[in-house]
């Protein structure tokens, strides 16, 4: 179970460098536009965290020197990518992104890590 929850891990990060890397890939251009992949990644990101978090229990769930998984950052990310995802299908067929919409994603994107490595 250990492999696989490495490789669910390693696509975590992929659809991070997704979501990360088409948002900031609109910097220069004027006007900015959503990419589709941008919101497949975000999907690959909540459904993988889903499956981690109960990949997480369900090798833990026996070993009680292993620390019980903390909800409150799951729920934040979860939280924070479901707001992504609604942002990005409210303006993925509109021609262009507004830069305040564009920004939002981007900060909650960059504080999903955030709350990933301090919390």
């Amino acid at each position: 179970m250990d492999i696989a929850y490495k490789l669910l891990l390693v696509l975590h990060f992929i659809g991070l460098a997704g979501l990360l890397g088409g948002l900031l890939a609109q910097i220069p251009n004027k006007p900015k536009k959503l990419q589709p992949f941008v919101l497949h990644s975000a999907w690959l990101i909540l459904i993988v965290g889903i499956a981690m978090v109960g990949l997480n229990r369900a090798m833990n769930a026996n070993d009680a020197t292993v620390e019980i998984l903390d909800h409150v950052p799951v729920s934040i990310k979860s939280t924070v990518i479901a707001v992504v995802l609604v942002l990005g299908y409210l303006n993925v067929k509109k021609p262009i992104l507004s830069t305040k919409i564009w920004g939002v994603m981007t900060v909650l994107a960059v504080a999903n890590i955030v709350v990933a490595v301090f919390l």
